[in-house]
């Protein structure tokens, strides 16, 4: 890398991206995959990354995103188990800390898998965990080189960075997000809500729900300033523009959805 300023500005732009994203119906693996490219395109030396999810009993890790990963591998590693010598990632979510291998040719972690990354150039494998807001593991992140080496602070510091942006992507995903159905534009008819509010049987969760929904609406709100001070900073036209234009439509979805929470949100 290393990852920069540039790096940053990226990640938050896709954090806005992503919300449009998910309500016109993209997949998840859709937008992490956009996430990632967005952290190769800004490295300055060549790298491969992915994210793995964990199962729902939490002994394995099935495929997430990998948008420059041979296919070949990204299917041998589908579904592998967790474990304390099961390559980076296995190895990562196993013991919930990061795993930097520097030299999968001679690591024993790598012992059961480097038949697959060996051939094709993968030398060193940094993963590190991912968690949701409760601490809970969802998955892990790593990063590929074709070289031997370790992370430097810098990198460290960016995988962290990244980490925070895929989870966020993942949780709003697993949380069903706020749209029932895509939606082409903002104009016409506010998108419905998940949350069924006219289903007796969820009246008693609806106000935790409508708190989440909310704080989901203030974290939006939270980015599209950051982006819009972005902008302001930005010495590129180009990317002034079009930060400019993600944030517009960060503040008016943020906007439609607190109209839309207040229009059928129910007195306690």
């Amino acid at each position: 890398m290393p990852f920069g300023a540039g790096l940053r500005q990226s990640l938050q732009v896709r954090d806005c991206e992503a919300v449009t994203e998910f309500m016109r119906g993209d997949s998840l693996e859709d937008v992490l995959d956009r996430h990632l490219l967005a952290v190769e395109e800004a490295a300055e030396s060549e790298l491969l990354t992915s994210v793995l999810l964990v199962s729902r009993d939490g002994k394995r890790l099935s495929h997430g995103a990998a948008p420059n990963l041979a296919q070949s591998y990204r299917e041998a590693i589908d579904g592998c188990e967790i474990g304390p010598s099961a390559g980076s990632c296995g190895t990562a979510a196993y013991l919930g800390r990061p795993i930097y291998v520097s030299d999968i040719a001679n690591d024993a972690l790598w012992n059961d898998y480097r038949h697959l990354a060996l051939p094709l150039g993968l030398l060193s494998c940094w993963s590190t965990p991912i968690r949701s807001p409760d601490g809970s593991l969802i998955g892990t992140f790593a990063i590929y080189h074709r070289t031997i080496g370790d992370p430097s602070r810098d990198e460290l510091e960016a995988i962290e960075m990244i980490t925070g942006s895929v989870a966020q992507a993942i949780m709003s995903a697993r949380d069903g997000e706020i749209f029932n159905a895509p939606v082409a534009g903002y104009a016409g008819t506010p998108p419905r809500l998940r949350l069924v509010a006219d289903n007796p049987a969820m009246d008693r969760q609806a106000p935790h729900d409508f708190d989440r929904l909310l704080a989901k609406v203030a974290k939006l709100e939270e980015i599209v300033g950051a982006l819009e001070d972005k902008a302001q900073d930005s010495g590129s036209a180009k990317y002034r523009a079009r930060i400019d234009d993600v944030a517009r439509t960060g503040r008016s979805l943020a906007k439609l959805v607190r109209t839309h929470l207040k229009r059928i949100r129910k007195p306690d």
